[in-house]
């Protein structure tokens, strides 16, 4: 792998071999670092390149990769930790300084074996002190040094991350370092959370990474609202307390966001995020709602739905994870048992197409979430109520693809066509409803591709 690393690096980042050359002709040490070499070495796509310079370097190696990317610089971070990174380029391209006076200073402050790893282009140097490809081969994530999750308790959700992306396991040491860094996790801001839990979710093996942070009281730190919910015991339809069911749902999720009975598409990346947000948070309200009939003993969690999604709303308010998407999420949890209490032999059309109304696009996902809830709440055998979920899905599916016209709004306006130059009149109705048909057969998905089809429509009216 060595060997060819060059060669490798350099089909993805023309720029590579001239910066080589340079570093190597002005002896001015530069450094691939971090996350590039992780995936290189596991033949993983590279979608970034982070390098490390020393600090007097960093205006003639940011003239060295402008001259050689035709790119712009922007600043990112504190002054501390400043990185220069490069836009305009094919790819992220990162320019930092060393963290300290050298390189071995800096890598002995990184948070992984596998992200401590560095190529030096002005020598044709491998340094790996504290044997990350071992550590990639093996499957295991090590942390450097214990003190360094303590620096950054993010570094904590990023190891669960990680083990997910190599598809290992943490070891020991790093767990235990990880339980003491969980302490502090309280000093990291919500956004950098979410960003690292989205990555987590956004995984086909989520629930084992999110299973790791619960074990370790991380998740609960993070997420307050979920600590309610372990040990807390449910009726009879359920056999895993509150917290092991949610984290069962999340799991079911996985598999059936690959793979599912109901025929729905595979969801794209945020909406697959979106709808495991839905799942890790759509039992919160069950602590404040939880009542005992006095006859019975039945327990009951009446208006959970609505608890939970307010409870959602406010947990992620600080994790700038949108407006949209927020509301998108509160609309999954407030709804997410409807599916589960209709019955498709005896439901009005009316309650059906009120549903399709109400969820709009992401019917498929509440779909997906009903399903997912509905194993984890019965087991790997739900028996005749996911036969029920299949058929009123197939029931609600042909509503939705027949009312979609009605809810979908057009990618463009009056007031785009007149500033195109068009004159007010029937025309502007016509055009808008053109484009609107193909805009719902699939055929245009975006307002640039709408404005682009306009402008032909308008040259030949």
């Amino acid at each position: 792998m060595i060997s060819d690393l060059n060669e490798k690096i350099g089909k993805f980042f023309p720029a590579w071999e001239k910066l080589t050359a340079t570093a190597q002709k002005d002896a001015k040490p530069l450094y691939l670092v971090g996350g590039a070499l992780r995936d290189l070495f596991r033949e993983a796509p590279v979608s970034d390149l982070d390098f490390a310079c020393r600090v007097e370097d960093m205006a003639y190696w940011e003239e060295s990769l402008l001259k050689e990317t035709k790119g712009r610089f922007i600043t990112m971070g504190a002054e501390k930790f400043l990185t220069r990174r490069l836009v305009g380029s094919r790819m992220t391209v990162d320019l930092a300084a060393l963290a300290g006076p050298d390189l071995g200073c800096d890598l002995r402050r990184r948070d992984f074996t596998i992200n401590a790893m560095a190529w030096g282009l002005h020598e044709q140097i491998f340094h790996d002190p504290y044997e990350g490809c071992k550590a990639l081969q093996e499957g295991v994530i090590v942390c450097v040094a214990p003190e360094n999750l303590l620096a950054d308790p993010l570094r904590v959700v990023r190891a669960a991350r990680f083990m997910l992306q190599i598809e290992g396991q943490l070891a020991s040491e790093t767990r235990e370092a990880m339980k003491l860094a969980t302490r502090h996790l309280n000093q990291v801001a919500k956004e950098r959370f979410a960003v690292e839990l989205n990555y987590i979710l956004a995984d086909h093996r989520a629930a084992r990474g999110l299973g790791e942070l619960i074990e370790i009281g991380a998740l609960q730190k993070i997420l307050p609202v979920l600590t309610p919910l372990e040990n807390l015991e449910q009726n009879n339809y359920h056999h895993l307390d509150a917290l092991a069911h949610t984290l069962a749902t999340v799991a079911a999720l996985d598999q059936y966001c690959q793979n599912n009975p109901l025929a729905i598409d595979s969801p794209a990346r945020v909406d697959r995020v979106l709808v495991k947000w839905a799942a890790l948070l759509h039992d919160t309200g069950k602590a404040l709602t939880k009542t005992i009939d006095p006859d019975t003993g039945t327990i009951h969690f009446y208006g959970h739905e609505r608890f939970s999604a307010h409870l959602a709303r406010e947990t992620l308010a600080g994790f700038a994870l949108g407006k949209e998407f927020l509301k998108r999420l509160s609309r999954l949890i407030e709804n997410h048992l409807r599916p589960l209490l209709l019955n498709p032999d005896n439901t009005k059309e009316k309650s059906l197409r009120r549903l399709v109304f109400d969820l709009e696009e992401d019917l498929d996902l509440l779909l997906l979430h009903a399903l997912a809830d509905l194993q984890a709440t019965q087991g790997r055998d739900p028996g005749p109520r996911r036969e029920n979920l299949r058929s009123l899905s197939h029931r609600l599916k042909e509503i939705y693809h027949f009312e979609r016209a009605n809810f979908i709004k057009p990618l463009i306006s009056g007031k785009d066509l007149i500033a195109l130059g068009l004159e007010p009149g029937p025309a502007i109705g016509i055009i808008i409803k053109l484009i609107h048909q193909k805009q719902l057969s699939g055929t245009i998905n975006s307002q640039a591709q709408a404005l682009a089809e306009a402008q032909l429509l308008i040259a030949e009216k």
